[in-house]
């Protein structure tokens, strides 16, 4: 089944009729073919177009146990005695966040966000205690700022992966002017040696994450997975920017941190979650 779905990535990425393929892939019972095929019998979406599938997909499947692993970890953080200010960086509607607050011992002074999603912004703003709350990417966000501003710690989770490499390091070059301490969460994604290999690595896993909402997976592949397989087989400049963790690990060191620790957190469907935590 997923050597059926690759094959059919493989011409859907190299822009050839995938008709066939899907249908063979379909026929071995793939799910993400059968979402693909009735997202190209239609108008295609942006992934976040169908908000029922979206929901659905952040708040079933895998998710709750990896969020709930990774607020537990944040929440060992936030409550540490020398953390008094707290910098969230693209915090979206607060999954990872908030529980993590409930959890901690002890809530900083103050928590302030920065989340380019005024909608998202616009859930979470009354549910956080005194801080600020910032409507802007990370990028615009550091140009803005003023120099005295500072944290004592700031934490990123799945956030920093939608910045391309070269803005990214030098954004958080910057950054660590502004924080003592800099935690990040993000997926360990493999290097591929052959584009067949990568294409094959998306099948599988693609195939499995739809498979984890059981009689939802039909929406979630068809309204999210699919959409959002498709702009990355098709786009010409890439929305996503994953790498290894060591990959992460080396970014943090080159823009001037000192990893402290990495620590796995969870084996999510797409790629394990790990935590590294590096001093400013």
């Amino acid at each position: 089944m997923h050597d059926a779905l690759a094959d059919a990535l493989y011409q859907l990425s190299a822009h050839d009729d995938a008709t066939s393929a899907l249908a063979a892939a379909r026929e071995a019972g793939s799910l993400m073919a059968a979402a693909l095929a009735e997202n190209l019998s239609g108008d295609e979406r942006n992934a976040y177009d169908a908000p029922r599938a979206f929901e659905v997909f952040i708040r079933g499947g895998g998710n709750p146990a990896l969020y709930d692993a990774v607020s537990t970890a944040l929440a060992s953080l936030i409550e540490d005695p020398r953390v008094d200010a707290l910098l969230d960086i693209g915090a979206g509607d607060g999954m990872a966040l908030l529980p993590a607050l409930q959890r901690a011992r002890r809530v900083p002074r103050s928590v302030d966000v920065v989340e380019p999603s005024s909608g998202l912004l616009d859930r979470l703003r009354p549910q956080l205690p005194a801080g600020d709350a910032w409507p802007l990417t990370l990028q615009d966000w550091l140009s803005r700022i003023t120099p005295a501003r500072h944290w004592d710690l700031a934490q990123s989770t799945f956030a920093l992966q939608s910045i391309a490499p070269d803005e990214r390091l030098d954004a958080l070059t910057r950054l660590r002017a502004h924080v003592s301490r800099l935690a990040i969460v993000e997926f360990d994604v493999p290097v591929f040696d052959s584009e067949s290999d990568r294409l094959a690595s998306m099948a599988h896993r693609y195939e499995n994450a739809a498979r984890d909402y059981g009689n939802d997976a039909p929406l979630v592949a068809g309204g999210f997975l699919a959409p959002m397989l498709l702009g990355q087989l098709r786009t010409t400049t890439p929305s996503n920017f994953e790498q290894p963790i060591a990959a992460w690990r080396k970014e943090l060191e080159y823009a001037g941190y000192r990893v402290q620790s990495f620590t796995h957190l969870y084996d999510y469907s797409w790629a394990p979650a790990w935590l590294i935590v590096a001093d400013a």
